[in-house]
């Protein structure tokens, strides 16, 4: 009777250990996205003329033989730029865009990826991953890192052209994405959009702007990290650029918080529902291959 007893006791104890394993590899994350209300100025921007200056950027086609009706359309002000006024046209092909898309769904399935709710869901990390993001963002950097170039190359190219300085450059492209239209991704695995395509779709919630962003910024060479915060549910850029304003300490150095959920926001100014810097972590996340 001692020796059946003791065989279920060690039988129960085995079966403890196994699901609490099971319920460690699970991770709960909540998925970052909500929209900050931009500061007003103090004097209203009247809208651009038709007729005003600007500098076109071209149509940025992925594959180049793409139909133009299928591109994106995007035009944003850069103040302090001359002309102030920026366009640019951004699309891809059927293919590509149904590829980047099944590339998403399929590494979901590998993470056992499994909505809970609207703002809830749980996978299955990979070893070494933790229970933040940066896997998933490193593998969306992965995965989309063509077309993401060839959009990055044209903004590199305006950019020397122009003879820009990193704070004009940075400028340039933030307000590219800041322009994408602000969607909460709802059906999207992991509640992210593919930073490829974010600008071929026009949505985006906070992280998948992020993700397009911090591509584009470190192709032009501008230092440049993923901000991240569970507790808030949102994340961010920060650059590694000089100014005022809240800075998110890294490796020795403080990155400026850059927010990209809506037009208006300078570089270092924080939305007051999101400014708690102890809460705020930078996601370790590798350069894009190519």
């Amino acid at each position: 009777m001692a020796a059946r007893t003791w065989k279920l006791l060690l039988s129960l104890v085995l079966v403890g250990a196994l699901l609490a394993f099971a319920s460690w590899e699970v991770v709960l994350a909540r998925k970052a996205g909500r929209l900050a209300e931009a500061p007003r100025p103090e004097v209203e921007v009247p809208p651009a003329e038709p007729q005003e200056a600007l500098t076109d950027l071209g149509a940025v086609l992925v594959p180049e033989d793409t139909p133009p009706e299928r591109a994106k359309a995007y035009d944003w002000r850069v103040d302090g730029m001359e002309p102030a006024r920026q366009q640019l046209a951004y699309g891809l092909g059927e293919a590509v865009e149904r590829g980047l898309e099944q590339a998403h769904r399929d590494y979901s399935v590998r993470l056992r990826y499994r909505a809970m709710g609207p703002e809830r869901f749980t996978y299955v990390a990979p070893p070494g991953c933790g229970t933040d993001m940066r896997c998933i963002y490193a593998e969306l950097m992965r995965s989309n890192a063509e077309p993401v170039r060839v959009l990055g190359e044209r903004f590199a190219t305006s950019i020397r052209e122009r003879d820009l300085d990193a704070a004009q450059a940075t400028e340039l492209i933030l307000g590219f994405v800041r322009r994408i239209r602000y969607e909460l991704p709802g059906d999207e695995p992991f509640g992210i959009v593919p930073p490829g395509l974010v600008p071929a779709q026009d949505r985006g919630d906070c992280d998948s702007k992020a993700v397009l962003a911090l591509m584009l910024l470190r192709q032009v060479g501008v230092d440049a990290v993923m901000l991240y915060s569970d507790a808030l549910a949102h994340a961010a850029i920060g650059v590694g650029l000089p100014g005022t304003g809240t800075r998110i300490p890294f490796g020795g150095r403080g990155y400026q918080y850059v927010e990209l959920t809506a037009e208006g926001w300078p570089l270092g100014m924080i939305p007051p529902q999101y400014d708690k810097p102890q809460l705020w972590r930078v996601l370790p996340l590798p350069d894009a291959p190519g």
